[in-house]
């Protein structure tokens, strides 16, 4: 909202109140103002009325007209120099969101930057600098130096751009690089390798030296100072009638999370029935050793265990063996006396209610010894509500796994892996990494004290311990592509290669809202089911998801979330601690946006 405010107050947009009509084209600009990183504050560098904070050949080439910039020449008057309409102020680091159209001649335009005015063929509003170049011959250009230094050879840019239609844009100019989105597609990304070309300097807008009329036109050019490194355009797109694989995108917005030091490294996998679409490692496993970050390097899952526990408990209710219904003391006795302070609850606790979390447990999730003993001693700890009535997320789910352990006779751990993760060859997932895999594990870090770097810390959830018990909700290890089997699993109604883990209906039942309209979970519009997150209402982080998508994050920031409706996988591994909601990170939402079709 804050944000929305302030964009009318900079812009002047003149918006009206609730009856306001849609938003013209050439408002697109100040509808990004929403998108842009906390702390940046945008201004207008265009008026809209006239070329107030602007120099050039505006008596020539140069004028205003319907809101809009237009530089244009006749036969006659063609510039014999290209020709800049620049600012007056200089800038160095800085975001600009802007469109801009060719409106006659084919001739490319473009923005200048990183220099500065001089005189050439009699003109002194000439450039020397980079120049970021559309709508054709799309790249970078060095005015005076090294000339094409950057050409769009892979064709990007130009199936993103229109050659003679209004082309929405972002530059993102930081350091030494230059990043260039057209129409929501990231279409360059160059770094100078002589940053002492790159100096500070008014901006400039192009009218190319051409023999013929020509028409070029900007409006909107929006910008920021000192921007964070993340593109906010850049989005899922049609462009010109054919897919943009914005798949593609993924490993240099995750760079950037590296870059800024939010993360050490990432692995991104994005899968759909049929098997994985993209499996990309960037960054360090361990900065200190200066390990890369690799597909498959294994991570502390913490939470992310749960589902898993939760499919467990599917099993054996698949097998008729037990009921979401029944009270846990028919597995635990000890759960006949669990009480909340004032005395007993006015119901037993059910299955239903510890993989909901809707028990009334509350407090650490540690094992306490054996997962026996830690089940006992949550059935001695004081209930903080009565069961059903709210949603707190708790150690429900480690009295769900022994549960599992009683029903199954068999340790929960060797349940898991002769019933999930044997059949489905995930052979790197385990509560007990072995030397070769703790070789592979990735460390966590949190942020230092200056809030610019990154420090290696340690928790209990990540602890190898040969001794320590199995923790049913938060003490797995894996990678991606092994969890990326278990949710394709889940995506294809329970079987995966001939191999059926669960019935559709089993699946079907786990992934559904069990938790009717209570408030659940770390981020707005969602619900619970059988050990999984369930969106009910998508927004936010989740915006981009269908209703119905189930999965779940880690303490660390793992995320693995199933898109049934758009038969999608997405899977986020990181290893971070300190950093607030993981669940809400940003780096979640840049990379599901990028995977989402």
């Amino acid at each position: 909202m804050l944000k929305h405010s302030l964009a009318a107050v900079i812009l002047g947009l003149g918006l009206a109140s609730a009856a306001a009509a849609e938003p013209k084209a050439a408002d697109w600009s100040a509808r990004q103002i929403a998108k842009l990183p906390k702390g940046e504050k945008p201004v207008r560098l265009f008026n809209g009325k006239d070329l107030t904070g602007w120099e050039g050949q505006t008596k020539k080439y140069f004028s205003v007209k319907d809101g809009i910039i237009v530089a244009k020449n006749g036969k006659d008057n063609a510039p014999k120099a290209s020709t800049y309409l620049v600012t007056k102020k200089k800038y160095r680091n800085f975001r600009l969101i802007f469109e801009a159209k060719l409106v006659t001649s084919e001739m490319h335009s473009g923005i200048a930057l990183w220099g500065k005015t001089v005189k050439k063929a009699g003109d002194p509003y000439s450039y020397q600098g980079h120049l970021v170049m559309f709508p054709s011959g799309y790249g970078y250009y060095d005015l005076y130096r090294r000339n094409s230094i950057y050409r769009d050879t892979k064709g990007i840019a130009r199936k993103a751009g229109k050659q003679h239609g209004w082309n929405r844009m972002e530059i993102l100019a930081i350091g030494n690089r230059i990043q260039h989105v057209i129409n929501g597609v990231n279409a360059a990304d160059w770094s100078d390798p002589k940053p002492e070309y790159c100096q500070s300097g008014p901006i400039g807008l192009q009218l190319h030296s051409n023999k013929v009329p020509q028409e070029v036109q900007f409006r909107g050019l929006i910008l920021t100072e000192n921007p964070e490194k993340s593109l906010v355009t850049v989005n899922p797109a049609t462009v010109n009638g054919a897919k943009v694989n914005m798949l593609e995108q993924i490993p240099a917005a995750m760079r950037a999370f590296v870059d800024k030091k939010k993360v050490s490294g990432i692995v991104t996998l994005v899968a759909n029935r049929k098997g994985v679409l993209h499996l990309v490692a960037v960054g360090y496993a361990d900065l200190e050793q200066k390990f890369p970050m690799k597909a498959n390097t294994l991570f502390a899952i913490a939470s992310m265990t749960k589902p898993i526990t939760g499919t467990a408990v599917m099993i054996l209710k698949d097998q008729g063996k037990l009921s979401l219904d029944d009270p846990v003391s028919k597995y635990i006795p000890e759960f006949k006396s669990a009480s909340l302070k004032s005395g007993l609850p006015k119901r037993p606790i059910t299955i239903r209610d510890v993989v909901t979390h809707t028990s009334g447990l509350v407090g650490s999730q540690q094992n306490a010894g054996s997962l026996k003993e830690t089940a006992i001693a949550l059935a001695n700890r004081p209930l903080g509500f009565e069961p059903g009535s709210k949603w707190q997320y708790s150690p429900g789910l480690s009295v769900a796994g022994r549960v599992v352990e009683v029903v199954s006779g068999q340790p929960f751990d060797v349940f898991l892996r002769k019933r999930i993760f044997g059949p489905l060859k995930m052979n790197d997932t385990t509560f007990h990494p072995n030397a070769a895999q703790q070789k592979r594990l990735a460390k966590i870090y949190a942020p230092g004290k200056d809030g610019k770097s990154l420090v290696a810390t340690t928790s209990w959830i990540a602890k190898v311990d040969p001794k320590r018990s199995p923790n049913p909700s938060g003490g797995l290890f894996s990678t991606a592509a092994d969890l990326a089997k278990f949710y394709r699993m889940v995506l294809n109604g329970g079987e995966l290669d001939g191999t059926r883990i669960l019935s559709a209906a089993a699946v079907n039942d786990m992934t559904t809202i069990l938790t009717g309209d209570l408030k659940t979970g770390f981020t707005e519009g969602n619900g619970w089911g059988v050990g999984w997150c369930v969106v009910r209402k998508p927004q936010g982080v989740t915006a981009m998801l269908s209703p119905g998508t189930a999965g779940h994050g880690g303490a660390f920031g793992t995320q693995g979330w199933i898109d049934r409706r758009k038969n999608r996988i997405y899977v986020l591994m990181i290893q971070r601690s300190g950093f607030g909601n993981a669940d809400g990170s940003d780096i979640r939402g840049t990379f599901q946006k990028l995977a989402a079709p």
